[in-house]
């Protein structure tokens, strides 16, 4: 398996500059302790709750300070952004990374984005099966024409290329059954998210994996982010991130997430979902996510609002150090796209 971190949102009230310092630390301690990659999300006027750093200045700057990991986006609010603008951001970031970029994408949900960005949100699938299109195309380094219902190209090209051909992997985010059918129509992968309990992905996955053979290619396994803390024990991990951890869940019910309930208390909200414990029994919550999902791929989100910082980097440096040596040693070798 190969194992990641994510970047989100933080509570509004911090600094920025500190906030900065804690990503950065916390890049380097993980590329210290066997992590290889990291993820940055996306959204945009979280305010006044939550902050967030956007994720191609964060990423960009990342890939200069531990260089040699994995940077992707998890997820980039493609239908909000023009193609021709992506594709060539993407590709200076691919080629910064050492060709290590996974472009994570959604179609998002949120409608107050929308409406200050100036677009419909009923558009939003039409407008990123669109932009992957151009943008792959773009990608090839061919001559583009494309005119769809949403964007015009006429015999364009552009430069640089991304190092990785014919391009990036493309990751595809998804929160209903009805959704995760359609990634293989667009995507190389659907990404599961750390808000889908077990309960969701056993329901999901026959679905998709059916959709892939459909399209005539095989399951290459999940790609999946969970929360994640590591204590001496269960008890204490709860106790470090409880109230955070209802903090968090709560804003993504308020905002209109959709998928599954998440004003819900902790010990609902835990279930299924929340990978927590000493070492040892983390080991075998990943190992189960593993036998039973083919995981190949799956990184973690480790901070929460008003959670002493010191237990995300104690997360950090325990699960490099003590958890991912011992998954390796279970799992066979797992080539990232």
């Amino acid at each position: 398996m190969r194992f990641g971190l994510e970047f989100g949102s933080y509570p509004s009230e911090l600094p920025a500059a500190q906030v900065c310092e804690q990503v950065v630390e916390r890049a380097q301690v993980a590329q210290r302790n066997n992590f290889e990659a990291l993820f940055v999300a996306q959204h945009f006027l979280t305010g006044p709750d939550a902050a967030i750093l956007q994720s191609l200045p964060l990423l960009s700057y990342l890939a200069g300070r531990v260089p040699g990991m994995y940077v992707g986006t998890s997820i980039f609010l493609l239908p909000l952004h023009h193609p021709v603008m992506v594709a060539e951001y993407m590709s200076t970031l691919d080629n910064l990374s050492g060709g290590k970029l996974l472009f994570g994408v959604g179609q998002g949900y949120r409608e107050s984005e929308f409406n200050s960005f100036g677009v419909d949100l009923r558009e939003r699938r039409g407008r990123l099966v669109e932009s992957v299109e151009i943008i792959r195309r773009l990608w090839t380094g061919d001559a583009v024409t494309f005119h769809g219902k949403y964007f015009h190209l006429d015999k364009v090209t552009m430069a640089p290329r991304p190092m990785q051909r014919p391009g990036p992997a493309i990751l595809l985010g998804a929160d209903s059954v009805r959704t995760v059918a359609k990634v293989p129509e667009v995507a190389d992968h659907w990404i599961a998210s750390r808000r889908h309990s077990k309960g969701f992905l056993r329901e999901a996955l026959p679905v998709y994996k059916a959709a892939l053979e459909k399209q005539g290619r095989p399951y290459k396994g999940l790609f999946i982010f969970r929360d994640l803390c590591i204590a001496d024990s269960t008890r204490e991990a709860e106790e470090r991130i409880r109230e955070g951890y209802e903090r968090r869940y709560l804003r993504y019910q308020q905002w209109g997430q959709p998928g599954e309930r998440y004003d819900l208390k902790f010990d609902e909200l835990k279930r299924d979902r929340l990978i927590l414990g000493s070492p040892a029994e983390v080991v075998e919550q990943v190992m189960s996510y593993y036998q039973e999902f083919n995981t190949e791929v799956m990184w973690f989100m480790v901070d929460w609002p008003g959670v002493d910082p010191r237990f995300a980097l104690e997360t950090i440096e325990r699960f490099g150090a003590e958890v991912i040596p011992q998954v390796n040693r279970l799992t066979r070798p797992c080539p990232l796209p």
